[in-house]
């Protein structure tokens, strides 16, 4: 069977193709009449579909995180595409490619992991090197830690999301703080970068990367930033000598990192480097994540994107941006 993206749908084309199962709910028309609703992706993006009879029968016969046989009609509603499903079935894995259903990192994973490294090679420290090398030579976390998210929607939504987003960090962080000694502010180079590495790490536990990027329970009941400070201790744990003063200002990093209380931050940015680390990631994120809804959103026939439901408003992308941002890379 040929994959049919979801990029490549257009208005009144019958389709036959696999998706994955994001979201599926039997739901009731005001009239009391059952209809099934689901939310289907592949790498290049998400569409719902809706099948209007037979609804129960139809869901019988998949669930959530499978991979499904897909048949219907592209329409549109409200001014966005969906499916009338006709037929929908599971399909088992052998018959995919799992790597048609998750976007993954337009960068090499294997270039960024050796720049990571490199980065870890320029720490001074002895202590806060030991600690990363011992991240970094943990074979099961370091491959969890190349092919998670960085979030599962809002930037970075890809395999490779995580290191990405965190090698970016490194670049900010190293910059501000050559720029700052310059000025003669003492911001700790190491520390910062450290915190760059590490702040996310929790997400290796909070998400999965495969079928799909969705929650853990544990990382609903605990979140990737409590995680992250625990995986940090544990670590620090095992190395003879770790100064407990260090811990403390690593922790600190990870736990203050999304800078507000109401952004989920148990604390506030209380160091030079917590406040540097929260604002080149809180950068680093909303430049990425509106970018992303700038590549899926503007057409030939506007530079206005879609309505962004988190920010609640519109972006303008003046021409040649998407093409400039293709020669940066």
């Amino acid at each position: 069977m040929n994959k049919i993206f979801i990029s490549d749908l257009r208005e009144n084309q019958m389709i036959d193709s696999p998706f994955l199962v994001q979201d599926k709910r039997v739901l009731e028309t005001r009239n009391g009449k059952p209809y099934l609703r689901v939310r289907l992706q592949d790498k290049t993006g998400e569409i719902e579909g809706r099948g209007w009879e037979q609804a129960n029968e139809l869901a019988r016969h998949f669930k959530i995180n499978d991979y499904a046989r897909v048949r219907g009609m592209i329409t549109q509603f409200q001014g966005e595409l969906q499916i009338t499903i006709t037929a929908i079935h599971k399909l088992p894995e052998e018959k995919v490619r799992p790597e048609d259903f998750l976007p993954v990192s337009k960068k090499d994973i294997s270039k960024m992991a050796a720049s990571l490294k490199a980065f870890i090679d320029t720490i001074q420290d002895t202590d806060l090197k030991a600690l990363l090398l011992a991240f970094i030579d943990d074979e099961a976390f370091f491959k969890d830690f190349q092919r998670s998210p960085a979030a599962k929607s809002m930037h970075h939504a890809w395999i490779g999301g995580l290191l990405e987003h965190s090698l970016s960090l490194c670049v900010h962080a190293d910059a501000i703080a050559k720029y700052y000694k310059k000025e003669g502010i003492p911001l700790n180079r190491d520390l910062l970068v450290t915190g760059a590495i590490l702040h996310d790490i929790g997400k290796t536990k909070e998400l999965t990367s495969a079928p799909s990027f969705e929650y853990t329970t544990e990382g609903k009941l605990l979140g990737h930033i409590v995680i992250g400070a625990g995986m940090v201790e544990k670590k620090t744990a095992a190395i003879k000598g770790f100064p407990a003063d260090k811990l403390q200002q690593l922790k600190h990093l990870i736990l203050s990192h999304h800078g507000e209380y109401a952004f989920g931050s148990p604390k506030l940015p209380m160091t030079l480097e917590a406040i540097a680390l929260h604002f080149i990631d809180n950068l680093d994120a909303k430049i990425n994540g509106v970018y992303s809804h700038l590549e899926k959103n503007t057409t030939d026939d506007s530079p206005w994107t879609a309505f962004h439901r988190i920010y609640g408003q519109t972006f303008y992308a003046p021409p040649g941006t998407q093409e400039n941002h293709e020669e940066a890379r």
